[in-house]
């Protein structure tokens, strides 16, 4: 009886994860659309990866349709400067051109690269920009610059570490970037991440918000280390305080264009999460393979984040103590019954 009770606990430890529905697929994240195909005819495949919408005659959303998140950046251009909003996901194939070289085809103007955040799928070709980055002004990112390059660690990234890259400059929130003709209001939105930045063009009612807010069947993120639940709530008001019922918004994944509506439901949503009303279920994330994660939807719009309890704690040295606890006592289980098995025999 002991064998075999050793055998079940083992077994249910390792195996947790699996017991949940699985919401969603990397195939299946673009509803109607399939991978590697375009969202509309207004999308244009340029070579074998590369899409380009032509928004308007300056403003440019530059699609990765074989990417496995559906990943957009955007190229915003003034009558002098430019800015590249992020650089591009990890997933390019080798000898494909640079989202610098991409870039390059649609201005000649000097271009400045602003990441929306630091997660690998948006920062791949940083580096490839001859004039560096440009930061969100936070304490905790100035700290790390050295010499005049940052490296995005791997927990910034949810990957391996980055390549260094040269720091042109900062940006803090409620600045104005001047392009010539054209500005940029800089809002800076932790809840995705504390680095999170969208751009408000107020002159033609766009805003770019790179993950912050997304219509993409794979949800909103809410469980990476960085993420933070009430803050995601109290920036989501103040997007949408800012912006109207008219401003086309232009997310970092999946279909990029949506209307204030879709953000007031995310809003409403993340109300819910906060105030302790969720209507929570436990499923599987291809995004987090082995880890169970609380789901909170409605309709389309699906909010995904850390089992049990919040990002901040979930991700604090108290629960790796608790999960690395766990995991030896795993190792233990293993260990007794294939010694208790090993004697049997």
């Amino acid at each position: 009886m002991k064998i075999w009770t050793l055998i079940v606990a083992a077994i249910f430890c390792l195996s947790l994860s699996s017991c949940f529905e699985r919401v969603v697929e990397p195939e299946d994240v673009f509803d109607a659309i399939r991978r590697g195909g375009t969202y509309s005819p207004a999308s244009k495949m340029i070579d074998s990866w590369y899409a380009v919408e032509v928004i308007d005659s300056q403003t440019f959303a530059i699609n990765e349709p074989k990417s496995s998140q559906y990943n957009t950046s955007y190229l915003i251009v003034g009558n002098e400067r430019a800015v590249m909003f992020d650089a591009g996901s990890s997933e390019r194939p080798a000898g494909s051109k640079s989202m610098r070289q991409v870039a390059a085809l649609y201005t000649d103007n000097p271009i400045t690269l602003i990441l929306s955040h630091f997660h690998y799928d948006h920062i791949y070709d940083a580096s490839k920009f001859e004039g560096g980055v440009t930061l969100i002004d936070r304490p905790e990112i100035r700290a790390e610059v050295k010499n005049g390059l940052y490296t995005i660690s791997m927990l910034e990234s949810v990957d391996a570490e980055a390549t260094p890259l040269k720091v042109t400059g900062f940006i803090a929130d409620g600045d104005v970037i001047d392009l010539g003709s054209r500005t940029l209001d800089v809002l800076n939105l932790p809840g995705h991440t504390t680095e999170s930045i969208a751009l408000i063009d107020k002159a033609r009612n766009q805003t770019f918000t790179g993950d912050f807010v997304y219509k993409h069947l794979g949800g909103i993120i809410a469980f990476a280390p960085a993420s933070d639940l009430p803050s995601y709530k109290a920036n989501s008001d103040r997007l949408l305080q800012l912006t109207n019922a008219d401003t086309q918004f232009f997310g970092a994944h999946g279909i990029p264009r949506f209307g204030h509506d879709w953000v007031s439901l995310m809003s409403s949503e993340l109300g819910k999460i906060v105030r302790g009303k969720p209507d929570y279920r436990y499923v599987a994330h291809y995004l987090a393979p082995g880890l169970p994660v609380r789901l909170q939807q409605n309709a389309n719009m699906s909010i995904y984040t850390t089992p049990l309890v919040d990002p901040p704690l979930f991700w604090s040295k108290w629960t790796l103590l608790l999960v690395a606890g766990l995991g030896a006592l795993v190792f233990y289980l293993i260990y007794r019954v294939g010694r208790l098995l090993f004697v049997a025999v």
